[in-house]
């Protein structure tokens, strides 16, 4: 189990995507994995063979064994996020990915920012 805003959520749980009432600015992708040699290079691939460069990577590996990684990209649309969150998600080494839409003027944090969890 992973804690995210005070709501327990496994790696089970359903894909709940909604759309933000404003174009969002940036999305932010945090990647739960095993911690493994081929993980982030497997992930940054998807980005890659897609043209999109990220604007932030950030990874950081446990003692348990798991390999987080945080990704915030500008200018995706809806769709397009959905297919990279189902992508990501179809890879062996990843447990789950949980999807955050961020508005101009919204940090990581703030409370008006749109998640969506698997």
């Amino acid at each position: 189990m992973i804690q995210l805003d005070s709501q327990e959520a496994s790696f089970s749980d359903p894909v709940v995507l909604s759309q933000p009432a404003s174009p969002p600015d940036c999305v932010h992708f945090c990647v739960q994995a095993a911690a493994d040699s081929a993980t982030l290079s497997r992930v940054l691939e998807y980005f890659a063979l897609n043209n999109i460069l990220p604007e932030t990577v950030r990874s950081r590996r446990f003692v348990d064994g798991n390999l987080v990684i945080d990704l915030k990209v500008k200018d995706l649309d809806e769709k397009r996020v959905s297919v990279i969150a189902n992508k990501l998600r179809s890879s062996v080494l990843v447990f789950g990915v949980t999807v955050e839409w961020i508005s101009a003027g919204q940090g990581r944090q703030d409370s008006g920012a749109m998640r969506a969890v698997a």
